[in-house]
């Protein structure tokens, strides 16, 4: 017991070290605009690897690969934008880091505003550390989805269904706070989240229409489940004596040990079913407002 006390107390430093950190804009930064135009491919992949920094990312209205405004202090941070294109397929690297073996923070001032094309299917592949980022996937036709977030504030946004199907969408989590809205747009067959040290809030808001899986392993973290009132839902949950569930009783019926349905579940068109486990945190499970 001695040992599982102070482990959780040495995460907890840690978290405090590395979580709290603020972005400020500098004089001595570079700007620069970066458009790759659209020249015949008919899928695209992007891999982001930012060890930190501000990134926003939307759809952009030219069309284009990518519309990009960059911001950075060049002395400090070095970054990377590579394009190729292999037959019909382009794929796109971007990535920040410091420079010179400094610690990798980009704590100096470093904003990418990221606009991407809606005409072709896009495989995302992010890997962010110390960032301020809002993703921004409404209108994008997201193929596949994988995101790595380490000490990092995250908003990401679905608001309207994707014209994609995604297979699986893996998210890793941190000493983190995330917040997702719309995952019931996001078109999914199955949710992969791992989430390590912070605040969590997935929104299962959107249009469902088929059965998807979600897998959800929470460590020390806090997760709150917003899910809406039209969906069937069938619930496992796996916890400890230090970990914390709940669930509204209302909406649910315990139909077997830790086994919880909502009373439509089996007569909607759209349905989530979570396997939920849960170490040292927490995890909540309500209804969302239809008033908001």
């Amino acid at each position: 017991m001695k040992t599982v006390i102070w482990r959780v107390f040495l995460v907890i430093g840690l978290v405090f070290l590395a979580y709290p950190f603020s972005f400020a804009r500098e004089d001595d930064t570079e700007k620069i605009n970066k458009k790759i135009e659209l020249k015949g491919e008919k899928a695209l992949t992007v891999e982001m690897d930012f060890g930190g920094g501000i990134i926003d990312l939307e759809k952009n209205d030219t069309g284009d690969i990518l519309d990009a405004e960059i911001e950075y202090d060049p002395d400090k941070v070095e970054i990377d934008v590579d394009y190729r294109k292999i037959g019909g397929k382009g794929k796109l690297y971007l990535e920040s880091e410091f420079e010179n073996g400094h610690l990798d923070f980009d704590t100096d001032y470093n904003y990418w505003h990221l606009g991407f094309t809606d005409r072709v299917p896009i495989d995302f592949e992010i890997d962010i550390g110390a960032c301020e980022a809002e993703f921004d996937f409404t209108g994008l036709r997201i193929s596949n989805l994988n995101l790595d977030l380490g000490a990092s504030s995250t908003e990401i946004t679905f608001r309207k269904p994707n014209p994609e199907r995604i297979s699986i969408i893996n998210i890793d989590v941190g000493a983190s706070e995330l917040k997702i809205e719309g995952l019931g747009n996001a078109n999914f067959d199955r949710l992969s989240f791992d989430g390590g040290v912070g605040d969590f809030t997935l929104d299962f808001g959107g249009e469902l229409k088929h059965k998807a899986y979600v897998d959800i392993d929470v460590g020390l973290g806090s997760l709150t489940i917003l899910l809406p009132e039209n969906i069937g839902v069938r619930i496992h949950e796996e916890g400890s004596f230090l970990s914390s569930f709940s669930i509204d009783t209302d909406g649910f019926d315990e139909v077997e040990s830790k086994v919880y349905e909502s009373q439509n579940f089996g007569k909607t068109e759209g349905a989530l079913i979570f396997d939920i486990e849960i170490g040292l945190g927490s995890v909540e499970i309500e209804y969302i407002d239809p008033s908001l």
